[in-house]
């Protein structure tokens, strides 16, 4: 194992310690449980890497407001959404107990009406589905410089989209970033996510904000539910000021 450890603080307060090992010792230190110990903990033996992280409360807290805002959004969007929280992320040939663990992931759509069949016929049914369908959707809260290889590894993974939130201990600037995620390539910056109706980062953020001082459980839903109808709307009116160009221009 590399001697040199690295311990950062990350922009939200979270303590974060990246260690580097051959692929050998990254598999042998997988039967160990480490989230006895860290609460986010990365074991990758492709790249040779092993992160554990002790988030901050700033880190937890907009974790668990983004699964709602990402849960809502989904439902509202495409009909279907199952969260897999901080889930284990492993390609096929990767060994048991490691692999990428993201501060939460998405099945929306399609892909969440196969998990959810697969639930129904069982644990090993899903967690064979989980192993051979990567998420649609990953949310990274704090990403480091140490670890940005991390979001190539999910693209090899099979995941579609990644948001990745931007913000700082001691003030209320937050900022989404969205790429689109495909094996082999660069991940590509988009300015709107393209799983959920085309939902901004300023959508996000006042989601975000809305959810974050709510004080029940149908404010919660109310902030998020009243974001996507207004995405919803302004997507029906381009399209309609689009089809009224085309119509005039012939």
């Amino acid at each position: 194992m590399d001697q040199d450890a690295t311990m950062l603080t990350g922009p939200l307060g979270s303590t974060i310690h990246v260690l580097r090992a051959d692929a050998a010792t990254v598999t042998a230190l997988a039967a160990i449980d480490w989230n006895r110990w860290f609460p986010r903990v990365c074991l990758d033996p492709v790249r040779g890497l092993i992160t554990l992280m002790t988030p901050s409360r700033l880190h937890e807290n907009l974790a668990e407001i983004l699964v709602h805002v990402v849960d809502t959004a989904g439902s509202a969007v495409t009909g279907a959404s199952k969260g897999l929280l901080s889930t284990r992320l492993r390609g096929p040939a990767e060994p048991p107990g490691t692999g990428m663990e993201p501060d939460c992931a998405f099945y929306v759509g399609e892909r969440a009406r196969g998990y959810q069949a697969a639930l129904l016929e069982g644990e090993a049914a899903a967690d064979a589905f989980l192993e051979r369908t990567a998420p649609d959707l990953v949310v990274e809260v704090e990403i480091t410089s140490a670890d940005e290889g991390k979001i190539q590894r999910y693209a090899e993974l099979g995941v579609r989209e990644l948001w990745r939130l931007h913000g700082r201990k001691g003030t209320r600037d937050l900022r989404v970033d969205f790429l689109a995620l495909r094996a082999g390539t660069d991940p590509r910056p988009i300015p709107a996510s393209d799983i959920l109706g085309g939902l901004t980062s300023d959508d996000v953020c006042e989601a975000v904000d809305g959810v974050r001082f709510s004080m029940t459980a149908q404010e919660r839903l109310d902030a998020v539910a009243r974001v996507v109808r207004r995405r919803q709307r302004a997507s029906v009116r381009v399209r309609e000021a689009e089809a009224s160009y085309s119509v005039g221009s012939g």
